[in-house]
């Protein structure tokens, strides 16, 4: 490994150290038991995910193009096999750990909830495991790498649909690599059409798909080498979801610091990581970004509950004192209806007469304009009538009540809004910080 190639391995190594506390920060701020921000939202009606702590790639080629051995390569530990048959037979899914261990297909499902409906939907169950590794190597701590079958045409026959699991793969996963080999080049059909879909499908996400020329260093001279990728561009440009594409094809192979001809070729792997650092980086950003999104989503959407409450509850008091006021006056008139008609009728001496004589007053001067036949009948109707009304919005009133939070309900809100007000100016912005720390140095305002 080259000097060059030593340095960089070394700065993604700390990169990866700085994001990955970042990253497990943002995971504990969002899964917390106790006040976590996905436990938050779920209470209030608002449903959050947590950022994913890695970023998925999957490796996608011609049989023998190297995939494998890229990773052993990248993770400086031979965690997958390597050779000219038929090693790779099913989908494995490389990822770092706590102790070197192997996860069948359940266990897969389980370790990687994002994947787990695509693993479902392809039926890909017993046909997917996972390695982990305890390589510290790079950036891989943050990375997994989905390593896929060699694609080859003719009488071969996979243990599952590859062409439908590669494609419902890709629409999972953060990269793509697509590896083309010397020997294979861009001629195996399989290959193209599952290429073809993995393109069309990232339209949008022009960085996801990234093509290389992988073993350069067999491919002889640097004219046979042109001719090589020549011949590949051809190839995908007669598909028309790669033609934007077909030109951009890095040389890549993997150092050997023990072959005195390493440098016969230009190997530009460095390339491949920077673009794995870069993802990486974007997800961290990506991330942080969210996390400000999601509390202020929150932060709003606990306020209108709040304010909502209020709202009702002084429409509550308004409700009462109107329902209070109409009952109180229909007990009043009832009241004074009967004193008036048990005691003597001096205007002078019963205040309560003086009530049902002035309603009386009123309800035969409103027949008398509206020209309606006067009598103790016509009264009494009206007097029931407005017995009625009185009672029926006193009552509509007094029970009248909405979905009004109780004292607990807003307390726990209130404190809800506090934590999620805390992590939003210090926890972000601490988090932000670190970020921009291990980016651009410390800041020196």
């Amino acid at each position: 490994m080259s000097t060059k190639m030593e340095e960089r391995a070394a700065q993604s190594a700390q990169m990866s150290v700085s994001h990955e506390k970042i990253m497990q920060r943002l995971q504990n701020l969002y899964s917390a038991e106790d006040g976590g921000l996905v436990g938050i939202g779920k209470s209030i009606g608002v449903k959050l995910q947590a950022p994913r702590t890695k970023i998925s790639t999957l490796l996608v080629g011609n049989h023998s193009a190297g995939k494998s051995s890229f990773i052993n390569w990248y993770l400086e530990e031979t965690v997958q096999k390597t050779s000219v048959a038929m090693e790779t037979n099913c989908i494995t899914l490389v990822t770092s750990g706590r102790k070197r261990e192997t996860l069948g297909g359940p266990a897969t499902k389980q370790a990687f909830p994002h994947l787990a409906d695509t693993i479902e939907a392809a039926s890909l169950t017993t046909t997917i495991m996972t390695q982990v590794s305890t390589s510290r190597a790079k950036a891989f701590p943050l990375i997994t790498f989905v390593d896929t079958p060699g694609l080859v045409d003719g009488q071969m026959k996979y243990s599952f649909d590859i062409e439908r699991s590669l494609t419902a793969l890709g629409a999972a996963v953060e990269l793509v690599f697509v590896f083309f080999d010397p020997m294979g080049q861009a001629l195996c059909k399989r290959t193209l059409d599952i290429v073809e879909k993995l393109q069309a499908n990232s339209e949008g996400r022009a960085t996801k798909v990234h093509y290389f020329l992988s073993k350069a260093d067999s491919a002889g001279s640097d004219t046979d080498r042109q001719k090589v990728i020549l011949q590949i561009a051809q190839n995908m440009c007669r598909r028309p979801a790669l033609n934007s594409v077909a030109f951009d094809m890095p040389t890549i192979y993997i150092p050997d610091p023990d072959d005195p001809l390493a440098n016969r070729c230009p190997n530009q792997i460095d390339d491949l990581c920077s673009v794995l650092d870069e993802t990486v980086n974007s997800v961290v950003q990506n991330s942080l970004n969210s996390l400000k999104q999601d509390c202020q989503k929150l932060i709003t959407t606990i306020d209108n509950k709040l304010k909502r409450n209020t709202i009702r509850t002084n429409r509550w008091f308004k409700d009462m004192t109107i329902g209070i006021t109409c009952l109180f006056t229909a007990l009043l008139l009832i009241v004074s209806t009967i004193v008036g008609f048990i005691t003597e009728s001096d205007d002078d001496l019963a205040l309560h007469t003086r009530f049902f004589r002035s309603f009386y007053d009123i309800a035969f001067a409103a027949l008398h304009l509206a020209g309606t036949p006067i009598g103790t009948m016509s009264v009494l109707w009206i007097y029931l009538l407005v017995l009625f009304t009185l009672v029926a919005v006193g009552l509509l009133k007094l029970f009248r009540r909405g979905p009004t939070l109780s004292t607990i309900e807003v307390k726990r809100l209130q404190r809800q809004r506090q934590a999620v007000q805390t992590a939003l100016d210090n926890s972000y912005q601490q988090l932000y910080e670190q970020y921009l720390d291990q980016a651009v140095g410390p800041s020196t305002a």
